[in-house]
């Protein structure tokens, strides 16, 4: 018996907070027209980041089904391929089970109107094609290491600054307050508003990657200091890294700049969109602020997060910030001020 397009919508729902601690909080802060296209669009890049993070798949074979799934948005017949491929992968995890699941995910897909699924659509597939591109395999001799900070700029593009583009897309569909004109503002920001908390996520996890075999820290930055992936953790060349650290932040910090360009440009009418972006960028400053403290500590831990306090405290003051671009500037500037980078703004 097939099962009821509310059990889907249920099924994504409560898939949402078991792969991502972070979003499904803000994301239920959504206006509730946009709550549903958002956490079918985030589940559909989080699977494609599943098969891009698979170590149990080959480099070939992650191109092979990241092509199939980019193909699926044009031919839904391809559905089918796609879920026999990956049905080999072990289920060790929540992602893997939302994997494993993706049928149920776009049920609720194929519910939305045909403009909804374009718009979700474009941008999931612009992400695929990326991820095909830069896809690593475990195993000795064959990590396909990013080369140049470009590569990196391109990396960022795919994973994240596309779904910048696509939350624009959706805003902009379901607000009359954002206006054309605001969108071609917000056009202007929206990848390095994803870029930013990617890059967060790569200098935080630096380590943790390492461990797993991969780096998304580029081959040029590492020979500008000196370094290779290995002698990052040697304790004479401590000062180089960490001088290649600051550098990895001031790129990040550079792009939430935009990010607050970004937040600023989305009209006040629109508090729970502003909600939503704020908080992420919030929480990204504070952890890169904990990270600058004491740079050498991400070689140590699989990862740094901020404490539960400090989510609380941003949430609370997110709260009242939302109404107004004058605290909001006020309150990034005071976190901003405890790096060493050179404010931009205001």
């Amino acid at each position: 018996m097939k099962q009821n397009i509310q059990d889907h919508i249920t099924f994504c729902a409560n898939m949402l907070p078991r792969v991502s601690r972070t979003f499904a909080p803000t994301i239920r802060m959504l206006p509730k027209k946009l709550f549903l296209p958002v956490t079918v669009a985030y589940l559909l890049c989080r699977i494609a980041d599943t098969v891009e993070d698979e170590p149990s798949l080959s480099k070939e074979e992650k191109q092979k089904y990241l092509a199939l799934y980019a193909d699926m948005f044009s031919n839904t017949g391809l559905l089918k391929d796609f879920s026999l491929g990956v049905e080999k992968v072990p289920e060790h995890s929540q992602d893997v089970y939302l994997m494993k699941n993706l049928d149920r995910v776009m049920e609720v897909f194929q519910s939305f109107t045909p403009e909804v699924q374009r718009l979700i659509g474009i941008w999931v597939v612009e992400m695929v094609m990326g991820m095909k591109k830069f896809a690593q395999a475990k195993g000795r001799g064959k990590f396909q290491f990013l080369k140049s900070m470009k590569d990196l700029d391109e990396y960022t593009y795919y994973v994240a600054g596309t779904v910048g583009h696509l939350l624009t897309a959706l805003f902009a569909h379901f607000s009359r307050n954002i206006t054309p004109a605001v969108v071609q503002r917000l056009e202007k920001f929206s990848s390095s508003f994803g870029k930013g908390l990617q890059m967060v996520n790569i200098i935080r996890d630096i380590n943790a990657d390492l461990k797993r075999g991969q780096s998304y820290i580029p081959d040029e930055i590492l020979r500008k200091y000196n370094l290779t992936r290995k002698s990052i953790y040697a304790s004479e060349n401590r000062e180089q890294a960490e001088r290649m650290f600051n550098e990895l932040i001031e790129m990040a910090i550079g792009h939430l700049d935009n990010a607050l360009a970004y937040i600023l440009t989305i009209p006040k009418e629109e508090t729970r969109i502003r909600l939503f972006c704020l908080l992420p960028m919030f929480w990204a400053m504070q952890t890169l602020r904990i990270i600058q403290q004491n740079t050498l500590a991400l070689l140590r831990l699989d990862s740094i997060k901020i404490s539960r306090r400090t989510i609380r405290i941003e949430f609370l003051k997110a709260l009242i910030l939302a109404f107004s671009n004058r605290l909001t500037i006020h309150h990034y500037q005071k976190i901003r001020r405890n790096f060493t980078v050179q404010p931009a703004i205001g």
